[in-house]
C-alpha cells in the first residue's frame, strides 16, 4: 500500500504511471452496472428506499450468489440462500471470519508467500502464524500441510485450528486442481482443521477451470467478492460478500 501511495501521488503531479501493486483489473463497473446504482440512489418513481439491510445483506441478492455457485460450479445441489452473508469488502469478510472460528493463541496456516493481509489480520487477533513453505509448483496442498501437521506433532507444538488459502494465489498466481483442492478439503476436515478458501480471483484464470471448495466439504468458509473478475470498482465499495459453509451456523 505504500507503493501505491507513491503512485498516486506521482500521478497526481501528472505523471504517466502504469498500476502493478494491487489485484485490481484496469476496468470499471460496467456500465449497467453505474446506471442502475444511479438510480437506486437518485430514482423517485417509484420511490428507492435506501438504509440498512438484514444482517446477512439483501435477500435478493444473496438468491442471486447462490443461483451463481450452482450455476457456475454445476454444484449438484442449490445453495441455500440462508448460507450467504453479503459484508462492505472481502476484507471485512476476512475479519467477521476470523473473529468467529478463532481465538487469541490459535494457530492459522497460511502460504509463505501469500496476500499479506491474511498474516496482518490474524496478528492483529492474537492468533499464531503457521507459515508453510509452498512447493516448486508455488502450491501449498495437502502435502506441505501433511507435513507440517507432522512437524508440530513431532515437536509438541501446539496443532493447526485453520488454514487460509487462495486459489489462484495472490501473488504467485498458482491454482490447485480440483483433485489438490479435494485432497485439502479431506485434510482439513479430518484434522478438525477450519479451512477458508478465499477464491476472489475465480474467473481470472487461463486454459483451466478453477473448482470451489463447496464442491468437496461442508465444513469450508469460502470468501468471494465482486471486485476481481467482475472489474467492478464500484461494486468493491458498495458489494462484495463472503461465503461460508459451516454445518452449524452456516452461511456462504
Amino acid at each position: 500500500m505504500d507503493v501505491l501511495q507513491r503512485a498516486n501521488q506521482l500521478q497526481a503531479q501528472g505523471k504517466d504511471v502504469l498500476h502493478c501493486e494491487v489485484g485490481q483489473p484496469e476496468t470499471g463497473a460496467p456500465p449497467a452496472v453505474g446506471a442502475a446504482a444511479a438510480a437506486a440512489l437518485t430514482a423517485t418513481d417509484p420511490p428507492q428506499v435506501l438504509g440498512y439491510t438484514d444482517s446477512f445483506g439483501l435477500l435478493a441478492l444473496r438468491e442471486k450468489i447462490a443461483a451463481h455457485y450452482q450455476r457456475y460450479y454445476k454444484l449438484a445441489e442449490p445453495v441455500p440462500a440462508s448460507r450467504i452473508v453479503v459484508t462492505t469488502g472481502s476484507s471485512g469478510g476476512f475479519l467477521l471470519a476470523f473473529t468467529a472460528c478463532f481465538d487469541p493463541g490459535d494457530v492459522v496456516a497460511i502460504a509463505s508467500s501469500g496476500y499479506p493481509c491474511y498474516r496482518n489480520i490474524l496478528s492483529a487477533l492474537g492468533c499464531e502464524l503457521g507459515t508453510i513453505p509452498i512447493n516448486d509448483e508455488f502450491k501449498l496442498t495437502a502435502r506441505e500441510l501433511q507435513a507440517e501437521i507432522d512437524r508440530r506433532v513431532a515437536s509438541g507444538e501446539d496443532v493447526i485450528k485453520g488454514l487460509i488459502l487462495s486459489s489462484p494465489g495472490n501473488p504467485t498466481g498458482a491454482m490447485l486442481s480440483a483433485d489438490e483442492l479435494k485432497e485439502l478439503c479431506r485434510l482439513c476436515d479430518e484434522q478438525s482443521i477450519m479451512f477458508l478458501s478465499d477464491e476472489i480471483y475465480h474467473g481470472i484464470t487461463y486454459g483451466k477451470k478453477e473448482a470451489t471448495a463447496l464442491e468437496f466439504s461442508d465444513q469450508a468458509m469460502i470468501i468471494n467478492s465482486f471486485s476481481k473478475y467482475y472489474s467492478s470498482k464500484l461494486l468493491g465499495v458498495v458489494g462484495l460478500f463472503w461465503c461460508c459453509v459451516c454445518g452449524c451456523h452456516v452461511m456462504l
